[in-house]
């Protein structure tokens, strides 16, 4: 009996030895986690570019616009190529004005606190064309900052409005992070520097 009690009490001394690289598997975790918040929030920018041109193809038809005005900036932020609208919602509250390549919209009432141009210029978002132009934002409206990452293709052809592109936007309290530059290097993993 002795016997086995020590043979039990060797076994458990010891813990057993790993069987998978725990870190490899939450990094390869997170990474397809931002794959499909990038993939995710292309899609809805393309669905909100889709919309906001009909809406805009149909106003300007009639004479109407869709930009209302100024954007309001925190000091030390570029306020150039922003134009306030109503034409965007607060889960996606900045995008590119389709009637118009230079400009970026951002929804009324909301505040640009910082602004980040060109973070994934160059680089691939899964695609075999790169980025041609890109910007970070962070906007505020109330106590709440959100984080929006745009990005397009280049045109092709005359029209702005044949420009494809994509984008992801997350608050802070959702995302974990406090400021700008952190949270677009959290989203650089979606990214890559080559075609696939």
């Amino acid at each position: 009996m002795q016997d086995i009690t020590d043979r039990l009490g060797a076994e458990l001394r010891t813990p057993p030895p790993p069987t998978f690289d725990v870190a490899a598997t939450v990094g390869a975790g997170r990474r397809a986690v931002r794959r499909r918040r990038i993939a995710r929030g292309s899609a809805a920018l393309a669905l909100a570019l889709v919309i906001g041109g009909a809406g805009v193809a149909v106003t300007s038809r009639f004479g109407g616009t869709q930009v209302d005005g100024s954007v309001q900036v925190a000091a030390g932020v570029s306020a150039e190529g922003l134009a306030s609208t109503a034409g965007l919602n607060d889960d996606f509250p900045a995008g590119y004005d389709p009637q118009d390549e230079h400009d970026l919209l951002v929804r009324n009432g909301w505040e640009v606190v910082d602004r980040i141009d060109g973070p994934v210029d160059g680089m691939f978002a899964g695609g075999s064309e790169p980025i041609a132009d890109s910007v970070a934002l962070a906007l505020r409206k109330g106590g709440d900052i959100t984080f929006v990452l745009l990005f397009r293709y280049s045109a092709r052809g005359d029209d702005p409005r044949d420009q494809s592109g994509g984008g992801n936007t997350e608050t802070s309290a959702d995302s974990g992070y406090h400021n700008l530059s952190s949270w677009v290097a959290y989203q650089l993993a979606g990214f890559t520097e080559a075609a696939q």
